[in-house]
Formats: structure tokens, sequence, C-alpha cells
């Protein structure tokens, strides 16, 4: 498969949702499939959906919410805060080591401003939803709080996912099939699937298989649509915060 078969233009993405969403014989379908495990928060109503360790007011959420603003859906962001912390993960080390926009410099290129949120010795192998920053405050909460005015119903609409993926012992060669099964018609996924580092092995191994059983069962793909730009998606900017959150000390 070419993985940019798995995507789905934006406003093809949001025709079709409505569609299949009014569509009762799919949704017999997809519940049987999934044995009526469909979170609360996809039923009353599509969702675009965002998936991440912590939620966090990254450049890559501020797109996330343009995206979606397009197409006039509700989002929803899952977290995963029982998995393990390990610096190697990119997105998760910028959880705990945040990079800021800064000034232009004199070569025309904006300058990178760092600051440390968490010890990495004593978080490294702990769940991250038992690390605390240097400030003693829990990770995911110090995330959440910099959300700040902008999206002050920020927390109506986060959901931690981990109970949902322990039924399949966190695994994602186990739970993927399933998880995508839920864009079939009760979301779309916004994400980008890298064919680079350590992300290319989870990319053909576990996502690519996952999403030709879910085409082979239900003929139809499910929706994911390309968060990030093709060609800047393994961009460090997009992990990267704007400086005015520098104003929020640790």
């Amino acid at each position: 498969m070419n993985l940019d078969d798995i995507y789905t233009p934006l406003e093809e993405a949001k025709e079709e949702i409505q569609r299949r969403w009014e569509d009762k014989e799919l949704k017999k379908k997809v519940d049987d499939f999934l044995g009526g495990d469909i979170p609360d928060f996809l039923l009353d109503s599509p969702k675009a959906y965002l998936a991440r360790h912590v939620a966090s007011p990254n450049f890559e959420f501020f797109l996330f919410k343009e995206l979606v603003n397009k197409i006039g859906l509700e989002y929803v962001i899952s977290e995963f805060t029982d998995d393990i912390f390990t610096p190697e993960n990119t997105s998760k080390y910028h959880l705990g080591k945040m990079f800021f926009e800064g000034k232009v410099g004199k070569r025309g290129g904006k300058e990178i401003v760092t600051e440390l949120v968490i010890d990495f010795n004593k978080s490294n192998g702990k769940r991250i939803k038992e690390i605390k920053t240097l400030g003693g405050e829990c990770l995911a909460d110090f995330h959440h709080k910099l959300f700040n005015e902008q999206e002050k119903d920020i927390g109506n609409k986060i959901y931690d996912f981990s109970d949902w993926l322990r039924k399949y012992d966190c695994n994602p060669e186990k739970f993927y099939v399933y998880f995508l099964a839920l864009f079939i018609r009760n979301g779309i996924l916004f994400e980008n699937f890298l064919e680079s580092g350590r992300e290319k092995d989870f990319t053909h191994k576990v996502v690519v298989p996952a999403f030709e059983r879910i085409f082979g069962v239900f003929k139809i793909k499910p929706l994911v649509v390309r968060l990030l730009p093709k060609e800047t998606e393994d961009d460090i900017y997009w992990d990267s915060y704007s400086s005015k959150y520098l104003k929020n000390k640790i």
C-alpha cells in the first residue's frame, strides 16, 4: 500500500463523515465489530480527533484547530498518560523540554529558546501520569494549564484513553485495528504517519496492516486526514510553542 492512500482530503472527509454518520447499517456493522466498545465522547456526534500522550498548546495543536474549524466539527483530544515516558520519543521529549520560537535572529531565522520542565533522570521509565514538573505539578496538568484563556473549555475536550487501551494490553499491534475502526463513522483522525526515524517501523508494521484489515472488513477507508504538511511533517517546529508561553513559570 502506498502510504498516501491512507489519507483522505479534508473536504472529502467532511462530506463522507456526515454521510456515514447517517448510515444505520454501517453503524450496526461498526458496533458489532467493536462489540459496542465505543467511547462515550464519540457517541453523540462525529468528532475531529487528535491522539497525543498529553494535550498541549504547541503549534501542531493550533494547526489542528484551524483545520477543524474549516469543517465545522467538534474536536476531542485523547491522551495516553499510562504510557511510559522515554526521551527517545520526540513528542514525549518535548513535553519535558519545551522549545519556544523566539525573536528573529541576525540571519533572518527565528531563534529557539528552550526551557526544562522535568528532571529527565527521575522521569525516564515512569508512567507519564506519575511525572512531576520541577515545580512539583503533574506534568499533564501543567500542559493543560498552558492553554490558558484561549481554550478555556479545553478540559471538556480532553479524554484520557488509557483505560480503553489497557483492554488491549496497551499494545499497538493489538489495539490499532480497533482504534482505526472508530474512524469508519464516529470520527475523523488527524494524524501523520512518518516513514523516517523510529516511527518508520510503527507505520509499516502496525499502521499499514491495521488499515488494510479495516478496509478489508468494511470496504471503505477509516477517515484519516493528514494533519501536518508532508514536506514539514517531521519538523521540530510543530512540537514547539509560541514565546508567549515563556511567561508561565515552572
